[in-house]
């Protein structure tokens, strides 16, 4: 059987550096690959099958050119505030999108994510997707977070704002809009649904990597700036780095 090192070097399309890059492993042989997972609130439609599907095929591909490849898969059951999709009316401070839909099911937010989470590893079975090899919930890894958030304000890359949350400082990070192309300098304010502009942050490109519970009581984990929750931006990061 061809062990893979007759056929071309793996390569795919780098959005850092906008040009195709050959693939290079950390570690010679191995390739440890991390997949963007589900918000598991409602059923998954073709066009998220879709990204899930990619991840198969580079994992395929690899091991096709004799790769040991390792696949760890995030499961999102915390940290997607409505707003973050401008839902009108719907402050982020509150309505998580499990909390939403764990209303509007009468059931609890867990039992909401457990069902979808069942359904989306039925629906990667019913397409061909492997298994990854590890699928860390966001609600498990709670203290993934906290660590390196207090990491991040130690160095000077966050701070906690006025309302107690924590933001990321976007002026700090020498190399930011990398890879999405954005500049601090030609970023507009965003707004939220009363004209204003949020007060809590030093700048209005930085984000929340922790949010402060206000009067939400669900969903909720106590850390060194009080009772709260992580906003979504943080969970991949840490979860793909333990991991």
């Amino acid at each position: 059987m061809d062990d893979g090192s007759s056929l071309p070097m793996l390569s795919l399309y780098d959005t850092r550096t906008r040009k195709v890059e050959p693939i290079v492993p950390a570690r010679a042989g191995e390739l440890r690959l991390y997949c963007c997972g589900p918000t598991v609130y409602r059923y998954a439609h073709v066009g998220n099958l879709r990204t899930f599907l990619l991840g198969d095929l580079i994992r395929r591909t690899a091991e096709m050119r004799g790769l040991q490849v390792a696949v760890v898969q995030n499961i999102t059951d915390v940290g997607h505030m409505a707003d973050d999709e401008g839902l009108p009316g719907r402050p982020e401070s509150t309505d998580d999108k499990m909390l939403l839909q764990a209303g509007a099911e009468d059931r609890g937010p867990m039992e909401v994510a457990r069902f979808y989470e069942a359904a989306f590893h039925a629906d990667l079975a019913g397409i061909g997707i492997r298994p990854a090899d590890a699928y860390p919930r966001a609600s498990d890894s709670i203290p993934l977070m906290l660590t390196m958030i207090e990491t991040l304000v130690e160095r000077g890359h966050a701070y906690v704002g006025t309302d107690g949350s924590v933001f990321f400082d976007a002026a700090s990070f020498p190399t930011y809009g990398a890879i999405s192309g954005n500049r601090l300098d030609a970023l507009r304010p965003g707004h939220r649904f009363d004209g204003g502009v949020d007060e809590a942050k030093r700048f209005h490109a930085d984000w929340a990597l922790w949010k402060h519970a206000g009067e939400r009581r669900q969903l909720v984990w106590d850390s060194p700036w009080g009772p709260g929750f992580p906003g979504w931006h943080i969970e991949c990061s840490a979860m793909s780095l333990h991991f």
